[in-house]
């Protein structure tokens, strides 16, 4: 069973993971979650845990099961990394090489595919150095699934708002399935 591991940051968008969860479950995947320490404000640990039937990795110094730490742990065990909701703050952090918690850990000790599905206000989105960081991830083999335009939590309409569950999980089976193809080749 192909294994994803899901990374939720602290976004507004993060409640839906539950969904993402929930779809790539249906689809026979195994779900890992790893949250930012802030992304608890948005959605509990109990509700991932209940959804993915895991554990959640969060604090990078609570113990492994295994000796390997964690981050590298979740790093060897993914078949696919995904961020959903992704922040520029996530995005920034990962650009350049900061890993100051679980989630930028395992993304940096990662050969796996790695997913970025952006959610954040418009503006934040058009930043240019937002913008020149997602470039660059993606020149480094990095994938993005676009936002889409919609309803943002400042109450106004524009791009930033998270592409919707069925679409990040479709994209993440081709990503998936050029993997195993390449992989297999």
């Amino acid at each position: 069973m192909e294994k994803v591991i899901l990374g939720i940051t602290a976004s507004i968008a993060a409640f839906k993971c539950c969904d993402i969860i929930r779809l790539l479950r249906k689809k026979g995947y195994a779900v890992k979650c790893v949250m930012t320490p802030n992304a608890e404000k948005f959605v509990t640990r109990t509700t991932l845990e209940t959804l993915s039937g895991e554990t959640v990795a969060k604090d990078m110094f609570e113990r492994p099961e295994k000796m390997c730490p964690g981050h590298i742990s979740l790093a060897e065990e993914a078949d696919l990394m995904l961020i959903a909701p992704a922040t520029a703050n996530i995005i920034g952090k990962i650009a350049s090489g900061i890993c100051d918690d679980t989630l930028t850990c395992a993304v940096c000790a990662a050969s796996c595919p790695t997913v970025f599905a952006p959610a954040m206000n418009d503006k934040m989105y058009n930043n240019p150095i937002v913008r020149d960081k997602m470039d660059y991830l993606a020149e480094k083999g990095y994938y993005f699934i676009e936002p889409v335009e919609g309803a943002l939590a400042c109450g106004s309409v524009g791009m930033g708002h998270l592409a919707p569950p069925e679409k990040i999980v479709e994209e993440v089976e081709k990503i998936l399935l050029c993997s195993r193809t390449a992989n297999n080749g």
